[in-house]
């Protein structure tokens, strides 16, 4: 768990649960208020919907990038 805590995604993710109270729960938090199954499947699509936004953040600047370049 220590390594995880030291990581800057763990860390990233922590700060969601600070800007979006309410519709960002880190695991942690979830599995003591909902059923573990319950929150692990909520984690994994928090996961996909926090990396896919990034991902698209990533290409849009890259892209704007481009375009500024050529």
């Amino acid at each position: 768990m220590r390594q995880k805590t030291a990581s800057k995604t763990f860390r990233a993710k922590k700060k969601l649960d600070h800007l979006l109270p309410g519709l960002y729960l880190p695991l942690y938090t979830m599995i003591t208020r909902i059923p573990y199954s319950e929150a692990a499947r909520r984690a994994r699509r928090q996961d996909r919907i926090v990396y896919g936004s990034l991902a698209f953040l990533v290409l849009i600047a890259a892209l704007v990038m481009i375009r500024l370049i050529v």
